[in-house]
């Protein structure tokens, strides 16, 4: 009886054996050449995005507004693309920040003033041609202090739609954006801001 059982396990092994180096010769067999490299890539960078800067006086004369025309400064975003806008803030210490539009304060007398934004969509072309930033509330602006109305800085910042729903970021905190592994951006600078907005294209 134990002749039989060492007979049969001689046997099995030697299956086994076999099994297994034709299950290597199959699998060496199937392994081609190696293909060729792919297309270089910058590591971490999915998209591309676009920032600026500028800063400007809030008068009478240029009806309390802001312009910045992207044709004008060779760069023109697509309809899809996200804008956010962010104004320079300096605290009670003398901390400067940046603060997410629209942007809201309120005085004691109850009036309010905003820091907002808009812009010029040409949909025929899919693009965006040009954005404002203005002052707006039930305050008087004719009655604000400079401190509210002259050497107002912005930075705008210019994405696309998919990294904002597809990256981790906070769109209120600039730096968020800015430092995000993600997305490696184009800087344009400081800008000079201009006062007319194309009135004949719809505003989004």
């Amino acid at each position: 009886m134990k002749t039989i059982e060492n007979k049969q396990r001689f046997t099995f092994r030697k299956i086994s054996a076999f099994l297994l180096i034709t299950v290597a010769a199959v699998l060496a067999s199937c392994e081609g050449p190696m293909g060729p490299p792919g297309i270089p890539g910058e590591d971490g960078y999915n998209f591309v995005g676009t920032t600026f800067e500028f800063t400007g006086d809030f008068t009478p004369a240029n009806d309390y507004q802001l312009v910045f025309n992207f044709n004008d400064n060779g760069f023109i975003p697509y309809y899809s693309d996200v804008i956010l806008a962010y104004v320079l803030w300096t605290n009670e210490e003398g901390l400067e920040f940046w603060r997410p539009l629209p942007q809201t304060e309120y005085f004691l007398s109850g009036a309010i003033l905003q820091y907002n934004f808009d812009y010029t969509t040409d949909y025929e072309n899919d693009e965006i041609v040009d954005m404002s930033v203005f002052l707006g509330g039930d305050v008087d602006l004719a009655s604000l202090s400079t401190d509210y109305t002259l050497d107002q800085t912005f930075r705008i910042v210019v994405v696309p739609s998919d990294f904002m729903s597809l990256a981790n970021v906070d769109a209120s905190d600039v730096n968020s954006i800015l430092n995000s592994a993600s997305i490696q951006f184009h800087s344009l600078g400081t800008i000079e801001p201009g006062t007319v907005i194309d009135t004949n294209i719809e505003i989004k």
